[in-house]
């Protein structure tokens, strides 16, 4: 279930440019409008925690991810697809399947996948999962970002959003370590290293 506040999404929609229109993908799949207009339709009646329309959640990880991306080594197109898209299969009636046959790259689509909780997952199995996928992790630490705002979070009433604060600050940690973790598992040992 959606659990964010949105503040009013932003009316520009990086990924698009007025002289050159949407911008698709390398293999000309969905643009990053038609991910809009998809996410926006599975979203459709959806509101979250403060009564406000849920798309603007999935709206602000994507502008989000488009500044983030490329300084992290992401391609800032997939990562805004699948900022977009990051809740369509854990909160509709949308499948990877789905994506898969509407055109999106099968990095896009692996990332949808690592980022969408499953049911009755532990919160530490789905962050390794999320960790493993380094387009994922981007699009993560976007969400959290934006489900910990303090001026979201001011919306709701004191003992609620404290508990979300510690939630989403412990849940960023703990990204963080298995990121670290992952990272440190593929440098190559002192004795691995050529002669």
């Amino acid at each position: 279930m959606p659990s964010t506040t949105p503040d009013a999404a932003e009316s520009d929609h990086p990924g698009t440019s007025p002289d050159q229109g949407p911008t698709a993908g390398p293999t000309g799949g969905p643009t990053l409008d038609d991910a809009i207009a998809f996410a926006t339709r599975m979203h459709t009646g959806q509101v979250d925690k403060g009564g406000e329309e849920y798309i603007g959640h999935p709206l602000r990880v994507m502008a989000t991810v488009a500044h983030t991306a490329g300084p992290a080594g992401v391609d800032p197109h997939s990562a805004q697809l699948a900022a977009v898209l990051h809740d369509v299969v854990e909160d509709s009636d949308t499948t990877l399947a789905d994506l898969t046959a509407a055109g999106y790259p099968a990095p896009v689509v692996a990332a949808v996948d690592a980022l969408s909780h499953r049911p009755d997952e532990s919160m530490r199995d789905y962050l390794a999962r999320v960790a493993a996928d380094p387009l994922a992790v981007i699009v993560k630490r976007a969400d959290m970002q934006d489900n910990s705002d303090p001026a979201r979070l001011g919306r709701l009433a004191p003992e609620q959003a404290e508990r979300l604060a510690t939630r989403y600050a412990g849940r960023r940690e703990l990204l963080d370590d298995l990121v670290c973790a992952r990272d440190d598992a593929s440098q190559p040992r002192a004795g691995d290293r050529p002669a």
